[in-house]
């Protein structure tokens, strides 16, 4: 009898043992912060509709009309689809075909691209957006029944201004300067796409 006894109690101190070094592992471990710690996570989206005065061919100015999805990550950031294409008829006809002034040649400018950027004093009136984006570009053009084109890269580097009006719609002004590589066509350098551009937007959604 004796002898379970001194088991029974043995046994109770091994179990206030392990409960008291339970407690203390609890206690230990629930003050210190975990390796990866969770950050609310806010997402919003809107879309962007913009017009911009374009540099082209070095020496003349077009119009350029674009689109843009946008999803808005914490307020801050923002990853862009972007889509735009230039909307004035630009005369390469004494590019391609030097000799020949008989014809009208009008050159087609598309670009599709994925944008980064970042928004500043997102919570002011008026905030600023520093931004790049890179993609795919295209011209062409006809010419005696043959259309001519090519493809290439192009990178968007962009500073816009924007004045958050209201809550789900804002206007702004903007920068960019457009780089063309390997845009090479009868004559079209790349130097002829490049150039810097004046831009005027607004923006439908949420932020």
């Amino acid at each position: 009898m004796k002898r379970v006894a001194k088991l029974f109690v043995l046994l109770l101190l091994a179990m206030a043992g392990l409960h008291a070094s339970a407690q203390l592992l609890d206690e230990d471990t629930s003050t210190n912060q975990p390796f990866f710690k969770a950050n609310k996570f806010n997402s919003k989206c809107y879309v962007g509709l913009e017009a911009s005065a374009v540099q082209i061919l070095k020496t003349k100015a077009g119009a350029n009309f674009g689109v843009n999805l946008n999803w808005v990550i914490n307020h801050k950031f923002v990853v862009s689809a972007i889509y735009d294409g230039l909307a004035t008829p630009t005369q390469v006809q004494q590019i391609v075909t030097p000799g020949d002034n008989s014809d009208t040649i009008r050159l087609v400018h598309r670009y599709v691209g994925l944008g980064f950027s970042y928004i500043l004093f997102d919570k002011k009136l008026f905030s600023f957006q520093p931004g790049l984006s890179a993609g795919w570009g295209h011209i062409q053009y006809g010419f005696n029944n043959i259309t001519y084109h090519k493809d290439f890269a192009e990178i968007v580097p962009a500073l816009n201004a924007t004045y958050n009006c209201s809550k789900y719609f804002r206007i702004g002004l903007g920068l960019n300067y457009r780089i063309a590589a390997g845009a090479t066509l009868n004559g079209i350098k790349s130097g002829d796409i490049s150039g810097i551009g004046g831009i005027i937007f607004i923006k439908v959604g949420t932020f």
